[in-house]
């Protein structure tokens, strides 16, 4: 059963002792989707890039105006993590698939993020959200993919436990810096 927007769903289920809930996002949350966009993007990867090329790629893809225009779309569904006093500690994304993909079957989709603060790693976080964001996928696209940093191999072996498999290779560009990218396919 998918969430509600005004539905949250604890994490603990008896195991986690109240830390995290999972919401869906609203329109008024698109300045906390930014924020947290990129608070865990450069957390994550910003050692990766110069400064120009990181804040290049801030400024495009984690503003609010970009949130609240997926936000506000249906062919999108965005869920936010809270810890137990309500502050974002991670978010996910899911949508039709922008991807790179050759041949991609029409009406695919694409598990567009999945970032968490690294205070709620090895939580069980991440599983939870990405089996919330794999729910919805499944109801509404017949076939899905991910992108994922070809030296992010957490992230990598995270996918394959869901049933993801690597079916191409991409550069993804931060800036004017080509990452490698790997396209997986939701078996």
């Amino acid at each position: 059963m998918l969430l509600s927007t005004a539905k949250r769903t604890n994490l603990c289920n008896g195991v986690m002792n109240d830390q995290f809930d999972i919401r869906i996002g609203s329109p008024e949350d698109a300045e906390i989707f930014a924020k947290l966009g990129a608070q865990t993007f450069d957390e994550s990867f910003g050692h990766l890039y110069a400064p120009k090329d990181l804040n290049a790629f801030l400024a495009d893809n984690h503003t609010k105006t970009a949130n609240a225009r997926m936000l506000g779309d249906p062919a999108y569904r965005l869920w936010l993590v809270e810890d137990g006093d309500a502050r974002p500690v991670g978010y996910g994304v899911g949508g039709p698939c922008d991807l790179p993909v050759p041949d991609l079957p029409e009406g695919s989709g694409e598990l567009v993020r999945l970032y968490l603060l690294k205070e709620a790693y090895g939580k069980g976080v991440g599983s939870a959200l990405l089996e919330e964001v794999l729910a919805w996928l499944r109801e509404n696209f017949e076939h899905n993919f991910v992108s994922v940093y070809a030296k992010n191999y957490g992230a990598q072996r995270l996918y394959a436990r869901y049933g993801f498999v690597k079916i191409h290779e991409y550069d993804f560009m931060v800036g004017s810096h080509a990452d490698p990218e790997w396209i997986m396919k939701l078996a």
